[in-house]
């Protein structure tokens, strides 16, 4: 009996590849992280790997889509489950508790990011998680402000908040003694602020 007559197997099997694929990426870096380690990490062969996934680059890119549906209706729960007076709050909690659960996922995301500095196929592909990241804090934006619809501001705001929490996000990743506690604090205040 082949792996696809059992979906629910096959969903299992496919979670434990990206799950094993955002710890090889966070322990060795995109460049080591390859199909053999991926395999021995999620106790499978790197044949079954294979029959997942056509290549490492599919696995990686399924991980940052899951990974990104999954944030995207956590965010979708956080706007419908807060009165626009609470949401600002809610959502800088909800993003700062985010760091420490996701950090393989950012490692990921943000690896894949400087290749998709010349790579435009990749950059398309990403943009998408991108937008709709977005267009959820610009909700959360406008609804602090007592609109129902996000105006341009709110949009261009989101996308500047969403860039400054990455770029937070980079150097918490990139430097083990950076403060990130401390930086986040900083930073919902100004936000906070701003807004």
């Amino acid at each position: 009996m082949g792996a696809s007559s059992n979906p629910s197997r096959t969903a299992d099997t496919r979670d434990r590849l990206i799950d094993a694929a955002l710890v090889v990426v966070a322990r060795d870096g995109l460049g080591e992280a390859n199909v053999k380690a991926i395999a021995q990490e999620a106790g499978v062969t790197a044949g079954l790997l294979h029959y997942h996934f056509a290549s490492k680059d599919e696995l990686l890119f399924s991980a940052v889509e899951r990974a990104g549906a999954e944030y995207i209706a956590a965010l979708d729960a956080l706007i419908a489950g807060h009165e626009p007076a609470a949401l600002f709050d809610a959502y800088l909690g909800f993003a700062a508790a985010s760091l420490h659960a996701h950090r393989p996922l950012f490692a990921l995301r943000f690896a894949l990011a400087v290749r998709a500095i010349n790579e435009p196929a990749l950059a398309q592909r990403l943009a998408g998680g991108d937008a709709a990241i977005s267009a959820r804090l610009a909700q959360v934006l406008s609804r602090h402000a007592g609109r129902t619809k996000p105006d341009p501001a709110d949009e261009v705001g989101a996308r500047m908040i969403k860039a400054a929490f990455e770029g937070l996000m980079l150097s918490w990743l990139s430097r083990p003694d950076f403060p990130m506690e401390a930086a986040l604090a900083r930073f919902a205040a100004a936000v906070r602020a701003a807004v």
